[in-house]
């Protein structure tokens, strides 16, 4: 069943719910909603800095279970019935984020933020060597559809920590707003958190102030606001939002001869939840170690279990960072 099909069954039920005064299932939602707001988000960034800001004031869920592919995800019925019935509906933006758009056109009530209006965006980057995949060319052919001057965006803004705090900063304000019982909280969680990650980006600035050589990643690349905000040079395999597809000779042959030369990180860099297959191959030619990089899209079902944050994800990278990079 296609997303639209999907979105208007689901509001039919949910009318005819209304009318006839019952839910699915037997709460007050009256009764449950006085107690805590109900927050809803997409991905993990919008879930993290969404239970940061509101604390004890609200119920915050995320969408996309841990683990899970991000970039294929579609909603189910249970989610559009939630997002229809929230408080406040967090999320992103971006090509991965299109389904939003038809929820959002059958729910036009439901007050929503978007993380990527809180920032300045960066055009998407195809480097050097770096392999299209089936996804780019498809990408390609719908822009070719779309108007000439409608720029595509690279969507993970979250990346850089000073748009993270940027994020943090106007949804907190955005917050505020909504629901003005709970401004003094909201206020004073958003302040902390905001803060904590400014302190992971003044660390991050000494660490890689004048830092010239390049990373390699044997990997998507979805770190560009993070590689620009700190002045950075990277070569990478594939795009962020690419499909992970078996690597060209042409592009396993580009990146060994970069990690060969002396102006080149001595590590091969992976994200978190990659295949690998590329990096171990790079890292096993090369004898250099491979080291993950967090970009905090998505996360495991372990560090989610364990409570991990977006500061102490960024925490982890900065460790990894210090050791490759200073010994």
């Amino acid at each position: 069943m296609t997303i639209k099909r999907i979105i208007a069954a689901v509001t039919a039920i949910a009318l005819g719910s209304a009318l006839c005064g019952c839910s699915g299932d037997n709460t007050d939602k009256s009764e449950s909603k006085a107690d805590k707001l109900l927050i809803m988000t997409t991905i993990f960034p919008a879930y993290d800095f969404a239970r940061q800001v509101f604390g004890d004031t609200a119920e915050v869920k995320m969408l996309l279970k841990p683990g899970q592919e991000s970039h294929s995800y579609d909603p189910s019925a249970k989610d559009i019935v939630e997002i229809n019935g929230c408080d406040l509906f967090v999320y992103n933006g971006g090509e991965s984020d299109q389904w939003v758009e038809s929820v959002l056109q059958a729910a036009p009530d439901v007050e929503t933020f978007r993380m990527t209006d809180a920032v300045s965006l960066l055009d998407e980057e195809i480097a050097e060597g770096m392999q299209e995949t089936d996804h780019d060319h498809e990408h390609e052919e719908n822009h070719d559809h779309e108007d000439e001057h409608d720029e595509e965006y690279d969507e993970h803004v979250w990346t850089s920590p000073d748009n993270a705090a940027a994020i943090v900063r106007a949804l907190g304000k955005r917050a505020g707003e909504l629901f003005p019982e709970n401004a003094g909280e909201i206020s004073a969680n958003t302040e902390n958190y905001a803060g904590e990650i400014d302190v992971i980006d003044s660390e991050m600035k000494r660490l890689l102030s004048g830092e010239e050589r390049y990373f390699i990643f044997g990997d998507r690349f979805p770190l560009l606001y993070f590689f620009r905000h700190y002045g950075l040079n990277y070569y990478a395999a594939f795009p962020g939002c690419g499909s992970e597809t078996e690597p060209s000779a042409q592009t396993m042959a580009f990146l060994l001869d970069k990690l060969g030369q002396p102006d080149a990180v001595k590590a091969v860099f992976c994200i978190e939840l990659s295949g690998r297959k590329l990096a171990d191959v790079l890292a096993e030619d090369t004898g250099l170690e491979v080291v993950e990089f967090h970009s905090c899209h998505n996360i495991s079902a372990e560090d989610f279990a364990a409570g991990e944050t977006y500061v102490s994800l960024m925490q982890r990278n900065r460790q990894s960072l210090e050791k490759v990079l200073v010994g």
